[in-house]
């Protein structure tokens, strides 16, 4: 079990006790969360890997293992905590959905982003509406996983005529617990077909795809109590289901301890995200062409941010290896200075879902005319820097669109608990690093929890508590040498053509 400790600012003395129910697609974690005077005490309760299936020849989630393991970790919740939890949310990955019959059962096994299905389903709905058109509708850009292609894809088949509705994982593990079916704002928003203001489905892209707005329901703002948890863990305890932020990154953008406004922030784990926060979308053609997508946040925000296939190409490698080693290990053979010439582009879809990551590398070499390396730490730097150039490449363009200068980027995830990448993230991107909290997506859904139960006054004070007492470090930009410089150049001429 793992403890972190948040300080607060309100004046109550009464403990009260939330349950966060953190879930990615490697791991699900229950978490369990008291909030006292002057902090929060955060403990690890239950977690579980999560992996996706091949079932039938399909990319799935285990969903009934899952929801068996969230109740048992809320079983173990309720079992440790000294005072009854008066509220529980839950937090996902985006995009991925459940289907229903009209009895409220799974029709079928819900698919992973990861799966094939979504193959030309961007070509083919350019034939139902302009790219430009579905942008500006929705705000969200075109990756390969959206709700809207995995939809598409089983447009009018016996499956969909079987379900009656349709919720985002969290919204489903909501509904288990409260009986509520609703889908909040912010996993709805990364559906591509949501309108980019308000909270109504877009009805000419439901029509499309040939979608009852019944079938996707009402859509909820983050914060909105849900009603009373009715499963038999919970007995007869009046313990609120509160809808957080249903997209993890909404939460960890929440949770940001920020001082400096003119910040980006970074979310470093299996898929990196660079992105800021603002009060409207950016929806320009400049936006669309650079892959930028505008998520919706808590209090009406949005988060207009690019995804990047980040660590997913670390964990590959790893896999190429005859010794498991850890990630630290990794980087220790990275940490010295090597004159290497290689870059990659992580958007490249070969990076996507390769069988061999090591053989995706060496085939993008030989397509981009660049040599192999000859060492196997040369492909992990050049996994790190190439990570590094893209970000630093986004920041830029999302300080251009937006007109706000980005003097400090705050790195959360996984991957703010590496020295490593923090500093060589501070050093490509020329910008001052704050790493932390590490458990942005718990935080984020414990002060919204505490928000909605009238415990934290709001966004700012709850940002506050964070800034007060998590675990942050600061990282100085460091001397960055000619020939990293002309690889950054290098990256910028083969990814987007750019001749400095």
């Amino acid at each position: 079990m793992h403890t972190y400790s948040v300080r607060k600012m309100n004046a109550s003395n009464k403990d009260i006790t939330c349950i966060a129910v953190d879930m990615g697609a490697g791991s699900i974690r229950v978490m369990l969360g008291t909030l006292g005077k002057d902090d929060i005490r955060m403990e690890e309760v239950h977690r579980i890997d999560n992996e996706i299936q091949v079932q039938e020849g399909r990319d799935t989630w285990d969903m009934e293992r899952i929801v068996r393991e969230i109740r048992k970790g809320i079983s173990f919740a309720i079992e440790s905590a000294e005072d009854a939890p008066v509220s529980i949310g839950v937090e996902a990955w985006g995009v991925d959905f459940v289907l229903l019959d009209a009895h409220g059962e799974l029709v079928d096994s819900p698919v992973a982003y990861r799966d094939k299905r979504t193959e030309g389903m961007r070509e083919k709905w350019k034939s139902l509406m302009p790219e430009s058109e579905t942008f500006i509708r929705t705000g969200i850009n075109f990756y390969v996983f959206n709700t809207l292609f995995q939809l598409l894809s089983v447009k009018g088949s016996k499956t969909l005529e079987r379900t009656s509705k349709i919720l985002f994982v969290p919204s489903y593990i909501n509904y288990l617990l409260s009986g509520t079916a609703v889908n909040e704002l912010t996993i709805a928003s990364t559906s591509q077909m949501l309108e980019v203001e308000g909270d109504a489905w877009d009805r000419v892209i439901l029509d499309k795809l040939d979608l009852e707005e019944g079938m996707l329901g009402r859509v909820i703002q983050p914060g909105t109590k849900l009603g009373r948890v009715a499963i038999p863990e919970a007995g007869n305890m009046h313990m609120e289901n509160v809808a957080v932020c249903g997209h993890d990154t909404a939460c960890v953008v929440a949770a940001l301890p920020v001082e400096n406004p003119n910040y980006a922030f970074i979310s470093a784990g299996t898929w990196c995200i660079v992105g800021i926060e603002s009060t409207s979308p950016l929806i320009s053609e400049e936006a669309l062409n650079l892959g930028i997508t505008n998520e919706r946040g808590y209090c009406n925000s949005y988060r207009s941010l690019k995804n990047i296939v980040g660590l997913w190409l670390l964990q590959g490698l790893k896999k190429n290896l005859s010794t498991d080693i850890s990630f630290a290990q990794m980087e220790e053979m990275v940490s010295e200075e090597v004159g290497i010439q290689q870059i990659i582009d992580p958007d490249d879809p070969m990076f996507y879902n390769p069988t061999d990551m090591k053989e995706a590398f060496n085939t993008y070499f030989e397509k981009s005319g660049q040599s192999r390396p000859g060492r196997f730490s040369d492909y992990l730097r050049t996994a790190y820097d190439s990570l590094c150039f893209s970000f630093r490449f986004y920041i830029e363009q999302l300080e251009k669109l937006s007109q706000k200068s980005i003097e400090v980027l705050h790195l959360v995830g996984g991957g703010s608990q590496s020295d490593y990448l923090c500093q060589r993230v501070a050093s490509i991107c020329k910008r001052e690093v704050i790493s932390g909290p590490v458990e942005g997506a718990s935080m984020g859904n414990i002060l919204i929890q505490g928000i909605a139960m009238g415990r934290i006054s709001n966004l700012k004070a709850g940002r506050a508590m964070v800034k007060q007492s998590c675990r942050v470090k600061n990282y100085c930009p460091g001397a960055v040498s000619e020939s990293l410089e002309e690889r950054y150049k290098k990256y910028l001429t083969i990814k987007h053509k750019i001749t400095p």
